[in-house]
């Protein structure tokens, strides 16, 4: 197996996550629609990588993180800049929708960069504006369940991805080891580091503490605008 940090790998993420982003765009902007309360002209995505949902975004969207290789892959086309999550500063009010999508949000390995990276993201948007938050509550979650498998084909190559958690969670700082398992033609990777997890009421007394956004709905991976969970 390849020691390598997979995130590195533009070229290898590109072809892994290469589907098209219109389910979760309409998702994201749908929600606003539907809950915000704010006309959306500009747009703000945290752990934006190489930008593969922030091309598909209508308007003025903006994205920003740490990793280099990623950043210059979305400098191509889309406007990006350099920052950690729980450190970042924009002009207050400045953004009428957030987004952070596919587990980036448990990257945030202590409970406080958690509140950290909210109270920016309060600061980011304007009052009345939509964060779309998607991650999974794996905190009471069977560590089986959490797990995630997908192929997809590149120019001829099928390209196998696997995510799961290990279901080693330390009940004091909440982390988990998480396992990225890819096989691409020859090549292998299998690369494990930690993530955050929450259960339902951990997540809860989060936005609570923190203050400044309330939960509105819920809703699965299914990005189904019309069948909202219970939190």
């Amino acid at each position: 197996m390849a020691a390598v940090d997979f995130y590195d790998r533009v070229d290898l993420y590109d072809r892994l996550f290469d589907w098209d982003p219109a389910t979760e765009r309409d998702f994201v902007i749908g929600a606003s629609e539907r809950w915000g309360l704010v006309r959306v002209r500009r747009i703000l995505e945290p752990f934006c990588g190489q930008g593969r949902l922030l091309r598909a975004m209508p308007g003025e969207a903006v994205g920003f993180d740490l990793n280099r290789n990623m950043l210059r892959r979305a400098a191509r086309d889309c406007r990006v800049f350099r920052a950690d999550a729980a450190r970042f500063s924009v002009r207050a009010g400045s953004f009428e929708l957030g987004y952070c999508l596919i587990d980036s949000f448990r990257h945030l390995l202590t409970e406080e960069a958690a509140r950290a990276h909210l109270r920016c993201m309060g600061i980011a948007l304007r009052t009345g504006a939509v964060y779309v938050l998607g991650f999974e509550l794996t905190g009471d979650m069977p560590a089986a369940a959490s797990a995630e498998e997908w192929t997809v084909e590149h120019e001829g190559v099928e390209i196998r991805g696997r995510f799961s958690g290990l279901g080693d969670q330390d009940p004091e700082t909440r982390l988990e080891t998480a396992r990225v398992e890819i096989e691409a033609g020859a090549e292998r990777i299998d690369e494990a580091f930690p993530m955050r997890t929450y259960a339902r009421e951990q997540f809860q007394d989060l936005i609570d503490g923190e203050g400044s956004f309330e939960i509105v709905v819920g809703f699965d991976r299914s990005y189904d605008l019309d069948r909202a969970v219970e939190l």
